[in-house]
């Protein structure tokens, strides 16, 4: 059905061409009536094809996303109704069907006539490697915590990991080697299939979140039992609850929970790049687009890297601090203020330098890309939907802070990391939106460096000798120089290809030798925004491993959570912390891409 479609759009455009031809009185010939008819309703057709099966992937999706997060929900806020198991019995099934439809499609797809070179990064694929072993050797931890307590918790626990493990490696390997096919075949099958896929993780991230989050439910409500307030809450879902009896079931449940935060960063960032790849479907890239490698190098920038190793440096050790102290005694004032104030300067840094980027930016009178480009479209959605969870959060703090009857000096520091986190995520927004849609060095100095027209590149000894190696080929026996202009263009009005191959091959050595000239010397705009880039990015991953890591400050202040009450400041936590972690993983990858095309 597929081919049998696109052979029928290529005879709606061979029909059209044909008839631009007619009219332009070039060709005597012309095609039947009953062709045409046929070629224009086909092509009609197509679209309205297209359409309806984008909707139908889209409401698979949307159905299983909240099929999921029912059950998930049912089950952590009713267990008595909802055992846990119905909940992984469901991610099984989802699982297992997800990974048929990759075997098939593995096995059905033999050719990819196009490549989206935007799309699969090489750091989001390294990222969806990264996330995947880990996720798997979580898996691996949780089979072994389940099986050292195999009296107590159910087989389907055991059983669930396997199949998770499966599910991940068969997605990993189809990013890492298919993450830039635009799928010309299969195409309702292919876009069905991703979508299942997608909304796999979507409910593999729901189910991780809400576990995670049960697990620091418990760690706070040990707290304040052990502060006298609260009483102790057991839940049979969570995986604390069953009691270590080896040194080997210990090691397992610390990494369960070092491990969590892989696994959540991992279905959001496969969801992101399965999404792409259902934009891609059917799509056709031009082939004779010069996409230019970009390769890391230092550039002699110096101070963002610099700057960018201390702030890491020093956030680890406040990092490490604060959880020693928090974890002997969660009472104390000390881990907090360093906290704050560690957060406070870095915020404070961030924001003056995405803010000196967007003023670089509007000095700089370059034009915006306007392609079409349905990653940075993603990218740009993405930024502005996972910066919700921060500024969500800091809102409330705000509020909670600004109303509440009781002020403590603590909560001067919290006001101010509140009101910085907001400033930051707006700025750095901006930044990297602006740069995002900004062309890439290497494009617009090769458009500056062809404006000459073709008489003056003729007119060069250097650039005649290049045309006429592109034209002839450089291995022709013929000696260039019995070639001359009027025989170069008498060839190009023969063969329109070979001139179109002559100036694309004219635009690639330009594109070299662009890139040599920019490897020796930077204009120091771009030096600067690579300087900034790189401490942004620096500073993004610092500011993720953190609450990647259990520091959740939110958790352990308390004004927040008795200002709003237990229940609705831990619903808030919920929604906002997971995709503040993704924001700055998200970022910090969208931060190296502006610093390779800077």
């Amino acid at each position: 059905m597929v081919y049998g479609d696109r052979s029928s759009c290529s005879e709606c455009e061979k029909a059209q061409k044909m008839a631009g031809k007619e009219e332009a009185g070039t060709t005597e010939t012309s095609l039947p009536d009953e062709v045409m008819v046929g070629s224009e309703a086909a092509c009609q057709a197509r679209p309205a094809a297209e359409k309806s099966s984008k909707l139908l992937s889209g409401l698979l999706a949307m159905n299983i996303v909240f099929l999921g997060t029912a059950i998930t929900l049912s089950a952590v806020f009713n267990s008595a109704a909802v055992p846990g198991t119905h909940v992984l019995i469901l991610l099984m099934v989802l699982s297992a069907l997800a990974v048929g439809w990759m075997t098939f499609h593995k096995s059905m797809t033999h050719f990819v006539p196009h490549q989206d070179h935007h799309a699969g990064a090489i750091w989001l694929r390294g990222a969806v490697v990264l996330f995947g072993v880990c996720s798997v050797v979580l898996d691996t931890f949780k089979a072994g915590y389940y099986l050292q307590n195999i009296d107590s918790a159910d087989t389907m626990k055991v059983v669930y990991p396997i199949v998770e493990a499966v599910f991940i490696s068969a997605q990993t390997y189809i990013l890492w080697f298919h993450s830039k096919d635009c799928f010309h075949t299969y195409r309702n099958v292919t876009r069905c299939g991703l979508m299942l896929t997608l909304a796999t993780d979507l409910v593999l991230w729901m189910n991780a979140v809400t576990d995670d989050s049960i697990h620091m439910e418990l760690e706070v409500k040990e707290q304040t039992t052990h502060n006298g307030s609260r009483t102790q809450h057991q839940d049979d879902t969570n995986i604390t609850r069953h009691g270590c009896q080896s040194e080997l079931c210990t090691i397992f449940q610390k990494g369960v929970v070092l491990m969590y935060p892989f696994n959540i960063e991992y279905c959001l960032i496969a969801s992101t790049m399965l999404y792409i790849m259902w934009t891609n479907i059917g799509r056709t890239i031009d082939g004779h687009v010069i996409h230019p490698k970009h390769k890391f190098r230092g550039h002699s920038i110096v101070w963002g890297p610099t700057l960018g190793c201390v702030t890491i440096i020093i956030g680890l050790c406040i990092f490490i601090l604060y959880q020693v102290k928090i974890s002997t005694d969660p009472t104390q004032l000390k881990p907090f203020e360093l906290f704050y104030g560690y957060h406070i300067v870095l915020l404070s840094v961030m924001s003056l330098c995405s803010l000196a980027a967007a003023a670089v930016h509007r000095w700089e009178e370059s034009g915006v890309d306007t392609n079409e480009n349905p990653t940075r479209s993603l990218d740009v959605v993405l930024l502005q939907v996972a910066a919700l969870g921060q500024l969500c959060i800091s809102y409330f703090s705000i509020v909670a802070i600004a109303f509440s009857s009781l002020r403590l000096p603590l909560d001067v520091l919290n006001l101010t990391y509140s009101t910085l986190i907001i400033i930051e995520h707006v700025l750095q927004n901006l930044f990297i939106i602006q740069s995002l849609h900004r062309p890439h060095a290497t494009q617009e100095l090769a458009t500056n460096s062809g404006e000459r027209d073709e008489k003056d590149l003729i007119a060069d000894p250097q650039q005649e000798t290049l045309v006429l190696e592109a034209a002839h080929g450089v291995h022709d026996p013929t000696p260039p120089a019995t070639f001359n202009t009027n025989t170069k263009e008498q060839d190009n009005s023969s063969d329109p290809n070979r001139a179109t191959n002559c100036f694309s091959s004219l635009d690639l050595r330009r594109t070299s030798q662009v890139c040599l000239q920019m490897d020796n010397k930077l204009n120091w705009r771009r030096k600067f925004l690579k300087e900034i880039s790189m401490f942004m990015l620096m500073s993004n991953l610092i500011l993720w491993v953190m609450p990647a890591f259990g520091a959740h400050p939110q958790f352990e202040n308390g004004l927040e959570k008795h200002f709003y009450g237990f229940s609705v400041w831990f619903a808030i936590l919920n929604f906002g912390l997971p995709l503040g972690v993704f924001y700055r993983m998200h970022s910090a990858g969208n931060l190296l891409e502006i610093y390779l095309t800077a």
